[in-house]
């Protein structure tokens, strides 16, 4: 009951607003995010990408950008259409897989009928998906969103530009293809109309054909396999059937494919593998001995290899390579005397309908990505880009595989091909520049599909998207319209290029590499995209999200637990790479009473107060301040450089440990040094405020505008001196040693030697060091990679003088050399900025309050600076 009564009162502070982008003289930041397909609500996953685009957008507002962040709705491709007509089947009495109508009511829908019409999903969760993320605060022109398909006539004549584009520079073909199938739609399942399987391509199999009696029997056979002997499970499916006047008796999967793939295939029956016992087989001139087993194995040529085979191998491998050089046609298999080959899918796919996918011959249009000048420049479009190197590293390994894409389909919803309108674009082919139209969308209609016209539909044509994104002329009846058309070309050119697209990486080797292609294609290099970011997918508290098993959130259902803020940072410290990051409850529970704290104490702080410090006056003071004081400004000034660095990089769980804990942190460490300016801490709450406003803007909002009185900008390091940071720091080290000793001793005290200076041979070797590190500087010369060098002259004047040193001394050789060596690498590490004795005597009291013991501090020789020893009482 406090939790709930703390995250109200968070929620009764947050300050909401509307986001409006237009065209003006500052700079301008346009990032996106992948439209989510609308055939359900946002969940906690698709919220994870969003926040980083989100908080992103609200860090480059900070900085002084004009910043536009549209959102759109994905409605093409198979799967809404599938879901419904699945949904009529079952709403009729027919047996499904997957019950749809459950699915229905289990996202709040009592009446699942009205759900059989593929345009009632379209209609429906578009506004449930603005409404939740209204809700989470996101950063986002709401003016500039819509759906796609076809019922949005602006969007449907945008996509046929796209194609007729495509197809002028020739990059589009048509012809029959492999490709991947569903038998239930009865048309090429694409990767996002896939429930299992994406990224799953055809693959070419070879058949290894076993005379008998009764026909041919095919089984798989690899290469350096001799067929000598194959196995079958007794209960398999097999179907026989009469091709090319030939009998044949094949795995059921392996017929379907192939009664897919040729024509002239005649079926006959259904066998068991038990009809094969006792029949007696032959192949490559050689009997074949074939074992029913129980288990249900698919039929195939068991390895046996002996130095007798050794021919027969050969002969079998020679005829492999023989048949993989030739491609299989629509009227005639690939195939020898005693081999044959088919195309199946690598792996299994499950398409969205239900349906197990076989691998078809079918007519396609295509996408020529296999382009070698095409790819060329997509290459450069990539090396040009920001991203990190495991994103880089996929993009390039997504170039050097993408082929020819078939981007036709005959079921769904989405655009009719321009100049064969027999089939329609699938909906990775038609979403890959849309974000083009978020620039100007709101000067040509206002709602989501289209309907309230201010540039009126019926003159939508190739001219109108000719004249925004290629400068081209106004003709015709476009003059009377000129001025919209004028203001969308204005806010295109403003914008464009993105430059940022944020993306679960699952992404990166369809959609993102398409992206880069078309923009390539389309576009001049000045509007190629500058920037993506990729995350991982996100688990809920540890286990993977799933709906089954009840480990499920939705961005509704989050944002009614946490509240906006303490999910915005719980999302922000769940992970930042290619790595799944992981949602965790308590943590968004535990971020409630953090925010909690912070506010009351920002409050507390500022009762019947006027705090206005300025910098630049307290930097005035500095050289007068104490030691605390100097600490906390310090500490402030290092984070903020810290927090604005991990913005920058996209780190956001380094955003809340900088901008949020270690400030924290430092608060209640300077409280212990005995600081009492309330000044400073002022400027720390502030400094917070400000770098956490793109995480909990609304929240953030209320503060500023309440307590601290500024603009929302972004506040900048103002201090390069870090000498009472260091002994801080130290500080704490020394105590962390000392607690680790202590537990291995009974004892009441204990006493801190300190070092004033190096040992005689220490000192002698650093000077050796110093002297090599200045002749390098003279010859310009890198000193860590001339000391590796075995011919150096240098390095070996310096190891030898050092030897010299060491066998004067007495020290071990080893020991030298590897403190010789880690001065000349960490030099910073031997300098003291701070007086270490003074330090640790004038806070000896936090060491005894944390070890209980009674501490005393003295200087020693036997210490090195820097590296204190204890001796307990």
């Amino acid at each position: 009951m406090e939790g709930r009564s703390k995250l109200r009162y968070l929620n009764s502070l947050e300050i909401e607003r509307d986001t409006v982008s237009d065209v003006s003289e500052k700079k301008k930041f346009f990032l996106t995010f992948p439209m989510p397909y609308m055939n359900g609500r946002l969940h906690l996953g698709h919220l994870f990408s969003v926040s980083k685009a989100d908080f992103f957008s609200y860090y480059k507002e900070m900085e002084g950008y004009n910043v536009l962040f549209p959102f759109v709705f994905h409605c093409t491709g198979m799967p809404i259409s599938a879901s419904a007509k699945k949904l009529k089947e079952e709403l009729s009495g027919g047996e499904v897989d997957l019950s749809v109508e459950k699915i229905i009511k289990d996202l709040g829908f009592e009446d699942a009928r009205p759900f059989t019409d593929p345009i009632h999903w379209v209609r429906t969760f578009p506004d449930l998906c603005t409404n939740s993320l209204k809700r989470f605060h996101g950063n986002i022109d709401w003016r500039r969103s819509f759906i796609t398909t076809e019922i949005n006539k602006y969007y449907d004549s945008f996509v046929k530009w796209q194609f007729n584009r495509l197809n002028g520079l020739g990059y589009l073909s048509f012809g029959k293809r492999h490709s991947i199938f569903c038998p239930i739609d009865k048309q090429t399942c694409l990767d996002h109309d896939r429930r299992k399987g994406e990224n799953v391509k055809p693959i070419a199999v070879v058949l290894c054909k076993l005379v008998f009696e009764a026909g041919v029997l095919l089984a798989r056979i690899k290469e350096g396999c001799a067929p000598l002997k194959a196995v079958a499970g007794r209960q398999s499916d097999f179907v026989e059937f009469e091709y090319n006047g030939q009998n044949y008796f094949a795995e059921k999967d392996i017929f379907e494919n192939m009664d897919a793939q040729v024509c002239g295939i005649n079926r006959k029956r259904s066998v068991k593998g038990d009809f094969f016992i006792g029949k007696q087989f032959e192949s490559f001139g050689n009997e074949v001995k074939c074992d029913i087993i129980e288990r249900d194995l698919p039929c195939s040529i068991k390895g046996i290899q002996s130095k007798k085979d050794s021919e027969l191998i050969e002969h079998v491998k020679k005829e492999i390579e023989f048949i993989n050089k030739v491609e299989n046609t629509e009227i005639r298999l690939a195939e020898t005397k005693y081999l044959l080959k088919f195309y199946e899918p690598e792996e299994e796919v499950i398409s969205r309908s239900g349906g197990k996918c076989i691998v078809a011959l079918t007519d396609q249009w295509y996408i020529d990505y296999d382009n070698a000048e095409w790819k060329r420049r997509v290459k450069e479009c990539i090396d040009g880009m920001v991203c990190t190197d495991d994103t880089r590293a996929i993009l390039e390994e997504a170039l050097e595989w993408i082929g020819k894409w078939g981007f036709s389909r005959s079921f769904g919803l989405g655009t009719r091909i321009p100049w064969d309108e027999r089939y329609l674009i699938d909906s990775l082919s038609d979403s890959t520049i849309y974000m083009a139209m978020c620039t100007f969308k709101h000067f040509l209609y206002k709602d989501l599909e289209g309907k309230e016209e201010i540039f009126p539909s019926s003159k939508l044509s190739d001219d109108v998207w000719n004249y925004i994104f290629l400068n081209q002329s106004a003709t015709g009846e476009l003059r009377d319209f000129e001025e919209i058309l004028s203001s969308c070309r204005e806010s295109f050119n403003y914008f464009y290029p993105v430059d940022l697209r944020v993306s679960g990486k699952d992404l990166l080797k369809n959609h993102l590499i398409f992206f880069l292609f078309n923009h390539v294609a389309l576009f001049e290099k000045k509007h190629w995209p500058r920037r993506i970011f990729t995350n991982g997918y996100l688990m809920l508290n540890s286990e993977k999200m799933s709906k089954s098993s009840g480990n499920f959130l939705t961005v509704d259902e989050s944002l009614d637990k946490f509240g906006v803020s303490s999910t915005r940072m719980c999302l922000a410290v769940c992970g930042d790479t290619n790595e799944d990051a992981n949602f965790v409850e308590s943590n968004a529970n535990a971020f409630t009473l953090k925010l909690y704290s912070y506010v009351k104490m920002i409050e507390e702080l500022c009762a019947g107060k006027d705090f206005n410090p300025c910098i630049l006056g307290l930097m005035r003071k500095y050289g007068e301040m104490g030691f605390a004081d100097k600490f906390l400004l310090q500490t402030i000034s290092m984070n903020v450089a810290h927090t604005i660095r991990a913005h920058e990089d996209m780190v956001y769980r380094d955003v809340v440990k900088y901008g949020f804990y270690e400030m924290i942190h430092a608060k209640e460490m300077y409280h212990i040094l005995g600081g009492t300016n309330d000044e400073i801490v002022f400027l720390l709450y502030k400094s917070m405020t400000q770098l956490l406003y793109p995480i909990i803007p609304s929240l953030a909002r209320h503060l500023i505008e309440t307590y601290f009185h500024s603009s929302f900008s972004l506040p900048a390091p103002f201090l390069s001196d870090t000498s009472e940071v260091d002994a801080v720091s130290h500080l704490k080290n020394t105590l962390k040693r000392l607690v680790t000793q202590k537990r291995k001793r009974k004892c009441e005290a204990v006493e801190i030697l300190v070092g004033v200076e190096y040992s005689k041979w220490k000192r002698r070797c650093m000077n050796i060091i110093d002297q090599i590190i200045c002749e390098c500087k003279i010859l310009n010369i890198n000193v860590s990679e001339e000391m590796k060098k075995s011919e150096s002259h240098l390095s070996s004047k310096a190891i030898n003088a050092i030897r010299e040193v060491l066998k004067e001394f007495g020290v071990p050789e080893k020991k030298g050399i590897l403190f010789s060596m880690d001065y000349l690498n960490h030099p910073e590490n031997y300098s003291m900025k701070f007086n270490e004795y003074e330090v640790l005597k004038t806070y000896k009291r936090y060491i005894e309050d944390n070890t209980g013991l009674e501490v005393m501090v003295c200087v020693s020789p036997r210490a090195d600076p820097g590296a204190p020893l204890f001796e307990f009482k």
